[in-house]
């Protein structure tokens, strides 16, 4: 998943479930919902810009705040990071359809599917 799409889900998160988003606006700050500020194009960057949704809607979506959380602490370059540590890409799970971070040991699914498949 690119950091485009993950901007794409957190903008809907918040129309779906932030109880401060009314019809664009944030009702906080009484001006134009911020929640990703467009200066910035990855979530490493800063493009995230509301505490209130980091702190109180995200967790609303585990799979959304492990890919961001992921995206925050492993942010910047990784090249010469070994690949144990640092998974080669996100990927859509076959299966499943969940996002999932995806080795070159690892099958096409994640590991939930992969383990549910074996039994």
């Amino acid at each position: 998943m690119t950091n485009k799409q993950i901007l794409k889900h957190i903008r809907a998160l918040a129309h779906e479930e932030c109880a401060n988003y009314h019809a664009g606006n944030c009702a906080l700050t009484d001006e134009r919902c911020h929640i990703i500020n467009t200066n910035y194009q990855s979530v490493q960057d800063g493009a995230i810009d509301c505490d209130y949704f980091l702190e109180v809607v995200l967790p609303a979506d585990w799979d959304l705040q492990d890919l961001v959380a992921y995206a925050l602490w492993y942010g910047g370059d990784d090249s010469e990071a070994p690949e144990e540590i640092y998974p080669q890409s996100l990927r859509q799970c076959d299966i499943c359809q969940q996002p999932y971070w995806h080795t070159t040991s690892e099958p096409a699914c994640c590991a939930d599917c992969a383990k549910s498949d074996e039994i």
